[in-house]
């Protein structure tokens, strides 16, 4: 369990600091999806953007641009092949990240709008409000958790 949930102390009980270490959890797994997504699909465009401009450089000394020429400079040489193969199994990986992660944003929206409309039954009193808001700052602050409103 983080430090700062652990530090709350008295302010919330030990489900509620389960129910804020599983929101922690999953804004680390969305946050790390979403990295991973983005490297891919810049790591695939590069490749692409420098395998496109090889490929320019490359027809530049054939005389005629034929279909047939273009296919066969193509898929004649192994390395063309490993580099087409390379590029679509990157844009494919971003592909299975985007979903992922669309998963994973899902769980953590869900998670986080369970606890907003649960606050009032975990901290029903005036006097425990306080704690609440207590609660809310921390995990905006420490761990970017936005608990006051339902909305992304």
């Amino acid at each position: 369990m983080e430090l700062s949930i652990k530090a709350l102390g008295r302010e919330t009980d030990e489900a509620t600091k389960c129910f804020l270490q599983n929101i922690v959890d999953r804004k680390v797994k969305f946050d790390r999806l979403e990295r991973k997504e983005k490297h891919a699909k810049l790591i695939a465009l590069f490749s692409s953007l420098l395998f496109l401009l090889y490929i320019l450089y490359a027809l530049q000394s054939v005389a005629s641009f034929h279909m047939g020429v273009i296919v066969d400079f193509l898929f004649g040489t192994s390395y063309h092949l490993m580099a087409i193969l390379f590029i679509a199994f990157l844009y494919g990986y971003g592909i299975q990240l985007n979903k992922k992660r669309e998963k994973a944003e899902k769980e953590y929206h869900d998670l986080r709008c369970e606890l907003i409309k649960k606050s009032t039954d975990l901290w029903p009193t005036e006097e425990r409000w306080e704690a609440r808001q207590h609660v809310f700052k921390v995990m905006k602050e420490q761990f970017g958790v936005n608990l006051y409103h339902e909305n992304k």
